[in-house]
């Protein structure tokens, strides 16, 4: 793996649609006196102010002349050794082949732009490893993987943030195109909302009780304790050009708003 002095590193890191709300249910354990729920948007939270830094396009297929690879024989790809970490923690990344250049993302809104740039190594090797800074926002983020030949491929990830209860927990658990959409759309939004995986969830590394609503894409994953639950099951409709619904908008708006009002009463 190449040193740190090697990466760039940006400073400044600091009914058209059908919307299912499911009620709480009560796992053992959970505790009897809650902390209070917070708000679902209130103008002003950790992802409103992320999403004023300066957004880059520059992480899609087609850019700077790259292309996208072979689906049967790629290429170029990653292997994460785990699908999400939390900030302090580090993640091991596997890459198929030398010589390739990571660039790491994070997924958002960003004035449409829909990624942030955070860093770049320009000679990852084949065993590429990030701790994660403490400042950076929870949220879903991207590997880019370019070959010195213009082939480029994408790995996802997830940084948790389980130290902050906020009024939105989105649950990371399908393809990863519609997850972006969601996330996309949920942070234009203006919702306050930190993410996590299945696994996360399973294993006890997030309490999904703290949050005054827990989304996901299509039926209910996993066991949610205590939290109220909004399916989301048109993804594409909600955030990508050319496919807004403005009805899937606004029920899925309306759903969460719901179901964080009953969380608070």
């Amino acid at each position: 793996m190449s040193e740190l002095s090697r990466r760039t590193v940006l400073r400044g890191l600091g009914a058209g649609a059908g919307v299912a709300v499911a009620a709480p249910g009560v796992l053992a354990g959970t505790a009897e006196a809650a902390a209070p729920v917070p708000p679902a948007r209130n103008g002003d939270n950790p992802v409103v102010r992320e999403n004023g830094a300066p957004g880059s396009g520059r992480w899609a297929v087609g850019c700077a002349e790259t292309r996208g690879v072979d689906p049967v024989r790629p290429q170029i790809a990653g292997r994460p050794d785990r699908d999400s970490v939390a900030p302090g923690e580090t993640l091991r990344l596997r890459v198929s082949r030398v010589g390739a250049t990571v660039s790491v993302y994070r997924v958002g809104h960003y004035g449409g732009v829909r990624a942030r740039h955070l860093l770049t190594d320009t000679d990852a090797g084949t065993a590429w490893t990030l701790k994660v800074p403490d400042a950076w926002v929870s949220g879903l983020f991207l590997a880019v993987l370019t070959t010195p030949d213009g082939y480029r491929a994408h790995v996802h990830f997830v940084v948790r943030e389980p130290a902050r209860a906020s009024g939105v927990l989105h649950l990371v658990s399908g393809r990863a195109g519609a997850e972006a959409s969601v996330v996309r759309w949920l942070e234009e939004e203006g919702y306050d909302v930190t993410y996590a995986t299945v696994g996360d969830v399973r294993e006890g590394r997030v309490d999904p009780a703290r949050y005054g609503v827990l989304t996901h894409i299509g039926a209910r994953p996993v066991a949610t304790g205590g939290a109220r639950t909004v399916a989301l099951p048109r993804p594409f409709a909600l955030s990508e050009p050319g496919r807004i619904e403005e009805a899937a908008r606004r029920a899925a708006s309306e759903g969460i708003e719901r179901a964080v009002s009953r969380s608070r009463s």
